[in-house]
């Protein structure tokens, strides 16, 4: 509770802090990757029979997300996500009060959440697809990255008022609809263990019946978006865990043959190394005394003329 009421800014709701905002924001966006990596799986099993599952994945995420949308607008005023981590909408009446969404509101937030996503997708399948498009189609993709930067710069704007506390609207999508986000109140409906409860009693009745088999439902939904987040979580960290040392090791370079007459002996002398130094520029081995006045009179590599200098010296201990 001391979260949320740090988050009042004069206003009778708890603003949620930018890390929710951001955590809703990133599972919307794998919902999306998920159900189509499971379209592809289905289309895979039977390639001739199920073919048309990949190429209208588009639609079909579509029509599927849009269901799933609008069942949680209309019952927890809310998108799934937003529900996920406990944030509602609501519509702000004046700085005392607030109110549910309007049908208004409801349908225009049902717009924004999932089709102008797949007009988005659809714009970007036709730039990864297509490389020779006619003249109108490049105008229209060069005029639409233009407006996706625009778009990105004012929704990085909307953010910092946000942390600022200079505006109530987190996103610009809310602020355009006058809608605020804020944390739910606990549910008040019948649980899923209660129903089942029920039914293990015999106290059950048509209505119970469909209320378990719609949160059944409901919740494998939720338990699924766990999963992904925790996928996405376990996959930062293997990469976090990622050793440079793993990678292959490149091969020597090829040692040229005009070099090669000082192996084991000082390129400078011309005798075996006395106190072995190594050059780091270059990677030649010298006697100690040479090489020091070599440095310090024409400060380069006497073999490969690399410029260098005192601290390049390198004390190597021979056994």
């Amino acid at each position: 509770m001391a979260e949320r009421g740090a988050h009042l800014t004069g206003t009778t709701f708890a603003k949620p802090s930018i890390f929710e905002i951001a955590a809703h924001k990133s599972l919307a966006k794998i919902l999306e990757p998920a159900a189509k990596r499971i379209i592809t799986f289905l289309a895979s099993i039977d390639p001739e029979k199920y073919a048309w599952l990949h190429q209208w994945s588009n639609e079909i995420y579509l029509i599927s997300i849009t269901v799933l949308q609008n069942y949680y607008l209309n019952n927890y005023s809310a998108s799934f996500s937003e529900t996920f981590y406990g944030l509602k909408r609501i519509a702000l009446t004046d700085s005392k009060g607030t109110a549910k969404l309007s049908n208004k509101q409801l349908k225009l937030s049902l717009i924004i959440l999932v089709v102008l996503p797949y007009f988005q997708r659809k714009i970007e399948d036709l730039k990864n697809e297509n490389t020779n498009l006619d003249k109108k189609w490049k105008y229209f993709i060069r005029m639409y990255n233009i407006l996706y930067v625009i778009k990105e710069i004012f929704s990085f704007r909307q953010y910092l008022l946000y942390l600022s506390n200079k505006s109530i609207y987190p996103t610009l999508s809310l602020r355009l609809l006058k809608i605020n986000l804020t944390f739910a109140n606990s549910s008040k409906e019948t649980g899923l263990i209660e129903l089942l409860r029920l039914l293990g009693q015999g106290n059950i009745n048509a209505n119970s019946a469909l209320e378990i088999l719609r949160l059944t439902i409901v919740r494998s939904i939720e338990a699924s978006a766990f999963f992904l987040q925790f996928l996405r979580w376990w996959n930062q960290e293997n990469y976090a865990d990622f050793n440079l040392l793993r990678l292959p090791v490149p091969p020597p370079p090829q040692i040229p043959e005009s070099v090669k007459i000082y192996k084991g002996i000082c390129p400078i002398c011309r005798r075996k190394p006395w106190i072995h130094t190594a050059l780091s520029v270059s990677g030649f081995v010298y006697c100690y005394q040479c090489i020091l006045l070599e440095i310090r009179k024409n400060k380069k590599c006497p073999v490969t003329n690399y410029p260098a200098k005192e601290d390049d010296l390198i004390r190597l201990y021979m056994h």
